[in-house]
């Protein structure tokens, strides 16, 4: 079995992509900040995490390393960390030291590097958000192509459960939300469009672009063009809550606004992919009762099963 290293692995992207493919790959991974249980993986935290990339990939001698420490949650999230520069850094210095030892290197990226006017960008698209995250991870993707120019970058807009036990994730927060029939949620009403996928969905298109050794820029998304409010209704209407959204902001957005990070048009165009893998992108529908199927972790999946389970016997 071939092994598979982690780095961000407490994100929602690293946590839901070692539990995805804990099954295929021997999962190996380094949690920087909280520490998050996963079945059938091995975890490395404080001290452990703290070695030099060099060492550590050496030490461990995987086949692929997947770093998601800079991109590892929706940009919808408000409380989405960001790599910071040092973290921008690190990964570059992943990427070299795959390089050295011919290991595969893939970075997870964001959407929110674009933004308008146009829809669907493709992999060239030249339409780069202009705020100062933007341009970090502009940067960060050139970086790392200079570093290694055979790393596999994955834009993409992810979503799933949260792993960690001391905080509540973007989408437990939205069902709370919902649950409580709340209808003036902020950060709903700002602007942007995007192509969300589940993270499990995006790790078994992942596994694939692996066993191709695909190397490149690629845009690996949803389906689906949808802003935050539609995310939301469809998340609803799933879980067979009965919520009205009446307090949004529907008007117009000045070009200020939607020229924010993770605020402007970052749906993505995922043709390069499917050509080479020969794979269908997931519909928001079929991504969110993935989503609503998988282990529930906590009170508020729990509350959630039990909803779904009233509403299935008075159906």
């Amino acid at each position: 079995m071939k092994t598979l290293l982690i780095y961000g692995v407490e994100s929602v992207a690293g946590a839901n992509i070692a539990h995805t493919l804990s099954d295929r790959y021997n999962v190996i991974g380094v949690a920087i900040g909280d520490c998050p249980e996963i079945d059938h993986c091995q975890i490395l935290s404080g001290e452990a995490s703290l070695e030099p990339p060099d060492q550590l990939i050496t030490d461990i001698k995987p086949d692929y390393v997947l770093d998601t420490t800079c991109c590892g949650d929706s940009s919808w999230n408000p409380d989405a960390e960001i790599g910071d520069e040092a973290q921008c850094n690190l990964a570059v210095e992943r990427a070299a030291v795959c390089k050295q030892l011919g290991i595969t290197y893939a970075l997870l990226s964001s959407d929110a590097i674009f933004t308008g006017p146009w829809m669907f960008h493709e992999e060239d698209s030249e339409e780069t958000c202009t705020s100062s995250l933007g341009k970090r991870l502009v940067k960060l993707e050139a970086d790392v192509k200079n570093a290694c120019p055979e790393s596999f970058i994955v834009r993409t807009h992810v979503f799933g459960w949260n792993w960690v036990d001391c905080k509540t994730g973007w989408i437990e927060g939205l069902l709370e939300s919902i649950q409580d029939k709340a209808s003036d949620c902020h950060e709903l009403s700002q602007p942007g469009y995007a192509t969300p996928i589940l993270a499990s969905d995006l790790a078994i298109i992942l596994s694939r672009g692996f066993d191709e050794n695909l190397s490149g820029t690629y845009h690996i998304s949803g389906a689906e063009r949808v802003n935050r409010q539609q995310f939301a209704r469809k998340l609803a209407e799933l879980c067979h809550i009965n919520w009205l959204t009446v307090a949004f902001h529907s008007g117009h957005f000045s070009q200020e606004e939607r020229r924010q990070f993770g605020c402007g048009e970052m749906s993505l165009q995922t043709r390069a992919i499917r050509r080479a893998l020969c794979v269908a992108m997931p519909t928001l529908t079929e991504s969110i009762t993935s989503l609503l199927d998988q282990q529930p972790l906590g009170e508020v999946q729990d509350q959630l099963i039990a909803n779904r389970t009233e509403f299935s016997r008075a159906a």
